[in-house]
Formats: C-alpha cells, structure tokens, sequence
C-alpha cells in the first residue's frame, strides 16, 4: 500500500468516525456500562464487519470484536454488569441480528429486572423461534402479571411450539385468568400443549381444574395422563381418588408411578377406596394399592407386599419388590434377601436395588455373594446397593470387579467404592 493510499483511507476513517461522532451528540451519552454492553453483544454478531471497519480494525483504530468466544461465555460477562446493563440489552431486543436478540433475551431473564416484561412481550412476536421461545421463557421465570395476558393469546398461536411455551409459563406465573384457558387447552390437538396445560394446572392449584385433569387420565397419550395424574395429586381433591386407583390400571409404568404418588398426597381420603381395592382379588395392580396404604403408614399394604414377594406371577414379584424399596420398611429386608435367589433374574435385580435403598446392614453379605450373579443386570444393582449401603466388608469384592471385562460393571464398581470413600485419602490408586 502507498504512503499516499494509506493517508486516504486514515482520512476517509477518521471522517466516518467524525460523522458518527456528530450523530451521537444528538442523543444521550452512552454510559460506561453501555458501552461494555455494545462491545459484548458485538461479540455475538454473526454479520462481518463492514469496508470501513475492516480499514480501522486493520489500521488499529479500533479492535476487531471477533472473539471467538461461546455465546454462553459473552452472556455470562453481560450478566455479571447486573441491573445497569437492563436500559441497552432491552434496546438490544430490537437489533437487526438475532443471535444478539436472543443473548439480550437470556441475559434480562437471569437479571429479573422488571423493565424488561414490557420489551419481552413484544418479543413473543420475534420472527426468530429462538428467540420468542427464549421470550417466553423468560416472562414465565419473571413471575410479572403483566404477561399473563399476552400468553393467554399465544396459546391460540398458530406456532404449536409457542403454544406450548406459553402453557408452560402460565404455570410458572400462578394466575388464576390463566385456568379456564388451560382447560381449554387439554383439548388442544398439540400433544405438547397438552401436556404442558395438565402440568401447568396442576400448579396452579384451582379446583376448576379437576374434573377436566381427571377425563385427562383417558387421554390417548401416556405422558398426558401421566401429568393429569401429578396435577390431580397436587390439587389435593378427594373426587380424583377413584379415577386415580383406576389409573393404577394403566399399561404405561410412568403413568402408574404417577398415580400412586397422587394417591400418597392425597392421604386420608384415599384409605377406605385403597383398603376395598386390596380386597378385591378381581383389581388387577392390587400391588400397586399396597404399595399406597404402606406409605400412608397402614401395616396392611406391607404385609402385603411381603406376601406378594411369594406370588406366582414373576411380574407381580417384581412390583413389590420395587413398591418395598420405595416404603423402606425395615420388615421388608429378609423377604428381599430371599427374593435375591428368585427364579426370575429381574425379581432378582429390583430385590437388589430394594435393598440398597432400605439401607440395611443385614443385606451387606447376601449382596456380596450376588456380585456372582449369572445376570449383569442383577450384578449391576447389587454392587450399587453395596454402594448405598457404605459398608466397609464390601471394598474388596468391589475392588475385584475393577478388572471385570464387563466395562459397564467396572463403572458401577467404580462409582460404589468412590461412595464408600475408596482410595483413603493420601493412598494412591493403582487404577489408571
């Protein structure tokens, strides 16, 4: 480049700056903290840098803003400013780029600052899915009334994912406007918003919302009747005890587990239905009713979950078994220690998972011995119970593991003795 070219381009530089200069004397002053907001958010810019600006990054007037850095690390930085950097990130929502739009959403969320509800409404309208739904996200984490209203009307959206988002932070806010909409919602053809709106019912505490969670329980979709089942449980109604003992029927396991869970919160009310459900040899999942009435404390449900630990069907044995380790009856320990001699390798392995949560010393040897089981599956839990357990006794049948050719074995092994404080502090592993 000639010396006489190089002049040129110093003067056609300084005159932009000079320009923009005479601009900004028109408007406000950036602060010092806006400007470190500018240079950060310049950080994220996917656009490159334009003719004159390449000139004065080349000529070193200015620094190229081309970090390399992750956009988390930038969003981190602008974060830490704290509430002082709120007025240029929430001028920031309406920036040309949107991986700029979308750092400036994520930073205001975890600033909670309350300017920011207005600008984030506006945002549910950004042309950039990452950001609205980072938007709505937000306003659900900032708990302002002022949204409900606007996410009342995006969950007529015509963007599913915006439905749902919407449902998701309804529940998040706790406001009552948002119940009869989120009814609606449970027959809404979006799956996601579904299950979001059971959810999100659930938290809002209205009893409203009963009876539409309990025809939820029938809904085609297990992972919608799973969340009408956790909603009904935290509503806390005495009408969903019925249906909620009819869900224990369910072919899903998730959408059971959920449903005695329910039942647990429930508590009182649910004891006569329970006791006559247990009753009646004709009620499929009655192992699933025991496991209920042993939790809320009744003797019953663990005698018989005891028994049912003897039952012909193999499936019937791996429940209770799984039911008794939820209930962590000590009465429970020798009927398991049994169970890890069953027929069945899974009896065998939720016998040895039980156990590990009973956190009985009088299983440490049984457990010892089924690291020699035929099944992997079996070994797995019981060197992980040994684990739980944290008895010494169990370090060198541990340690022998840690050559087994079976790499998930070792894994388990591994994690087990970490738990059991193994090396002692200041002993060298022999382990690489």
């Amino acid at each position: 480049m000639t010396r006489r070219r190089k002049k040129l381009l110093i003067v056609l530089a300084l005159a932009a700056l000079a320009a923009g200069s005479f601009a900004w004397y028109w408007w406000p002053k950036p602060t010092a903290v806006d400007r470190q907001v500018r240079a950060l958010l310049d950080e994220v810019r996917e656009d490159e840098p334009g003719l004159v600006e390449r000139w004065l990054i080349k000529l070193g007037i200015k620094e190229d803003r081309r970090t390399g850095r992750a956009w988390n690390e930038v969003a981190a930085d602008l974060a830490k400013l704290g509430p002082s950097a709120a007025p240029e990130l929430i001028q920031a929502l309406t920036d040309d780029d949107s991986d700029v739009r979308l750092v400036a959403v994520w930073v205001l969320r975890r600033l909670r600052d309350p300017r920011a509800v207005e600008p984030l409404i506006a945002a549910l309208n950004d042309e950039n899915e990452d950001v609205w739904a980072s938007a709505v996200w937000a306003l659900g984490e900032l708990g302002d009334a002022r949204a409900v209203d606007p996410l009342i009307a995006a969950l007529k959206d015509e963007d599913e994912h915006l439905r749902a988002g919407a449902a998701e932070a309804l529940g998040k806010l706790g406001d009552a406007r948002a119940v009869d909409p989120l009814i609606a919602a449970l027959k809404d053809e979006n799956l996601g918003l579904r299950e979001n709106a059971a959810q999100a019912l659930g938290k809002l505490g209205d009893a409203r919302a009963v009876e539409p969670l309990i025809a939820a329980l029938k809904n085609g979709y297990w992972s919608v009747r799973r969340n009408a089942a956790q909603a009904l449980g935290k509503l806390g109604d005495a009408r969903a005890v019925q249906p909620l003992i009819a869900a224990l029927k369910d072919g899903q396991e998730s959408v059971k587990m959920h449903a005695v869970e329910a039942l647990e919160n429930l508590g009182g009310p649910t004891l006569e239905p329970l006791i006559a459900a247990l009753e009646d040899e004709g009620f499929g999942p009655r192992v699933w009713v025991a496991s209920v009435l042993g939790k809320l404390g009744k003797a019953r449900g663990v005698e018989f979950l005891i028994a049912a630990l003897e039952d012909e069907d193999g499936l019937a044995r791996v429940d209770a078994a799984l039911a008794l380790g939820r209930l962590g009856d000590a009465r429970a320990v020798e009927v398991l220690v049994a169970a890890l001699a069953d027929e069945d390798w899974f009896v065998r392995s939720q016998a040895a998972e039980a156990l590990g949560k009973l956190g009985d010393v009088r299983a440490v040897e049984p457990l010892i011995a089924t690291l020699k089981d035929e099944n992997e599956f079996v070994r797995y839990n019981a060197a992980w119970a040994l684990g739980k357990l944290g008895d010494a006794r169990a370090v060198k049948p541990l340690e022998m593991l840690l050559d087994d050719e079976d790499a998930d074995l070792r894994q388990v092994a591994t994690g087990a003795l970490d738990r059991l404080h193994w090396p002692p502090e200041g002993t060298p592993s022999e382990q690489p």
